[in-house]
């Protein structure tokens, strides 16, 4: 596959006005140029069949399709922009990846998993948000088994792979983010679920993106996923991409240097990029 080494700073995974982000598309895509951005994929996040208040309204995809197509054509020589949308699978709540891919004629979908259902009570815990309110969540969804609640993240991420097939798996362990002082993440059940979550991406050819906002956002010590995780992808030899997850211009490239130094240490040389509308290597 051909490497395109003029091709280092790409920002696929970032937020708008449509969803929770900060600034409408033109900002962001005009400030991603200023900064030397190559790529930028506009990657709101997508409706559900719930009314959730991060995420997309429904009524607002054609807009969001309309937007982006005109600001593709604007920028066509100062950047490449891409259409996406960071996708949640819920069973039976969610719309399916392949709806949104024909209806927004996709470039290429993030999967991730933001909230996570247990099965015995059809409940809906919220991994994210302010720590104590996510452990009272918890605590109320999966009556206080942290073991459960994460192997439920875990289990709905590897479900949302096969059935969906997202080209990018999300912030990949970011369950840990607020529950890492309820469990030891060394203890074999967890390595397990790790583990077989990444059999399951390797499986399906999907790309983890290294997620950099916990840490410039001082939620979190270190990348999602974390080293060890990536130390296991690279053995894996499953494919990279480095994100910010920006919701503001002024982040598009936030964590970016650290990222590449810890990815370099581990041994990877290569992200993945948009080369001719396909996935291909990309000199980190």
């Amino acid at each position: 596959m051909k490497d395109e080494p003029f091709i280092q700073n790409l920002c696929l995974h970032t937020h708008n006005l449509f969803c929770d982000g900060t600034e409408d598309i033109n900002t962001l895509i005009n400030s991603a140029v200023s900064q030397g951005v190559k790529q930028i994929g506009i990657s709101s996040h997508a409706p559900l069949k719930i009314p959730i208040k991060w995420s997309m309204e429904y009524n607002q995809l054609e807009n969001y399709q309309s937007e982006i197509v005109d600001l593709k054509a604007a920028y066509r020589t100062e950047i490449e922009v891409f259409t996406s949308l960071e996708i949640d699978y819920i069973p039976n709540k969610t719309y399916s990846f392949d709806f949104f891919r024909k209806k927004l004629q996709l470039d290429y979908t993030i999967g991730s998993i933001h909230l996570v259902i247990n099965h015995r009570n059809g409940q809906l815990w919220f991994i994210d948000g302010p720590k104590e309110q996510c452990i009272h969540n918890m605590n109320a969804v999966f009556e206080g088994d942290v073991k459960l609640a994460i192997t439920s993240f875990y289990a709905q991420s590897r479900e949302m792979i096969r059935s969906q097939k997202p080209d990018i798996i999300g912030h990949l362990d970011k369950v840990i983010m607020n529950t890492r002082h309820l469990f030891d993440p060394s203890e074999r059940w967890y390595q397990e679920e790790v583990h077989k979550t990444l059999e399951e991406i390797r499986a399906h050819h999907v790309i983890v993106e290294v997620n950099t906002r916990g840490v410039y956002k001082r939620k979190w010590k270190e990348t999602f996923p974390s080293e060890i995780i990536l130390q296991k992808c690279f053995d894996m030899r499953i494919p990279i991409l480095i994100s910010s997850d920006a919701h503001h211009a002024k982040e598009l490239l936030l964590g970016y240097s650290d990222a590449r130094k810890l990815l370099k240490q581990i041994g990877f040389r290569y992200q993945q990029g948009r080369i001719n509308s396909k996935w291909g290597n990309i000199p980190i």
